[in-house]
């Protein structure tokens, strides 16, 4: 080769775009739980929209406890509505009232390609589980996803009649960023406790306030913001759907910046500044 040969093929090795490996690549426990025939489980806590909090848009958008009309859970954009809706890839499994302070939870799925898992020939569960925390109550929220992402956790829910214990793979938080109000995050537990899992945030600015605390728990972190945004069902969407497809970060990312622009309308480069560039794949 040429020395002006190997300069172009330098220059094109520093210019390719960085390898998006699987999220799953390190995940020994999920990976294990599918080659079994359990689901995958996808987990988010989605504390209420409160008035007394944030603007949410509106007097009714932003009752505390209102299911049906709240900016996070019943609205048109809400997680449980939007998993819900009439051209939704996902089919309800059982919508049921919480324990306090979760008001209500709903559970959905849909069915994975096993080739995506090195499995071509299995059709893979994907279960996702919401709940609905009373807004007055997100400290409560805060520290149930805490625990779930650094401990791990259980998704319990009725399935045709029969109740169902699933180990939880992936745990998110959709809501405001409490964090940002004075709250802090619960001590990481001691190794003897620790079981860390995977996790995204959708709330404001997410990056600052949770990834590094989280990353020092062991966690890995799918996603996180940068910025100001709307934590509403459209990303949740996204974001299960590319988890359940086993691609990378990055490719995470991007699904959440199209459903962005998709159904809010926006700019790519306002999308994009919003969610943070993941710096490494595993903890």
């Amino acid at each position: 080769m040429s020395v002006l040969g190997a300069f172009v093929t330098a220059l094109s090795i520093l210019a390719a775009p960085p390898t998006d490996p699987p999220w799953s690549e390190s995940a020994v426990q999920t990976l294990g739980d599918l080659r079994a025939g359990r689901p995958l489980v996808t987990y988010v806590v989605v504390p209420l929209c409160s008035n007394s909090q944030i603007n949410c848009g509106s007097a009714i958008a932003g009752r505390a406890g209102d299911l049906a009309h709240n900016l996070y859970w019943g609205a048109i954009f809400g997680a449980r509505r939007f998993l819900d809706r009439k051209a939704s890839p996902w089919s309800r499994v059982e919508v049921a009232p919480g324990a306090d302070p979760i008001l209500e939870q709903a559970t959905f799925r849909r069915s994975i390609n096993g080739a995506r898992w090195g499995m071509p020939n299995a059709a893979i569960e994907q279960i996702v589980v919401l709940q609905a925390v009373h807004g007055d109550r997100i400290n409560e929220g805060v520290e149930h996803f805490w625990k779930i992402a650094t401990e791990g956790g259980i998704a319990r829910f009725q399935d045709a009649g029969q109740t169902r214990q699933e180990r939880i793979h992936v745990v998110g938080y959709a809501g405001h960023n409490r964090l940002m109000d004075g709250v802090r995050l619960p001590p990481v537990p001691d190794p003897a406790h620790r079981a860390p899992i995977s996790a995204f945030v959708l709330a404001c600015n997410s990056e600052p306030y949770f990834g590094p605390s989280l990353r020092s728990a062991g966690v890995q972190v799918l996603l996180t913001t940068r910025a100001l945004m709307a934590p509403e069902g459209y990303l949740v969407d996204a974001v299960a759907r590319t988890v359940g497809d086993n691609l990378g970060m990055r490719s995470i990312r991007t699904a959440a910046i199209d459903a962005s622009v998709h159904w809010q309308g926006i700019e790519r480069k306002d999308a994009s500044w919003v969610f943070a560039v993941p710096s490494v794949a595993s903890p």
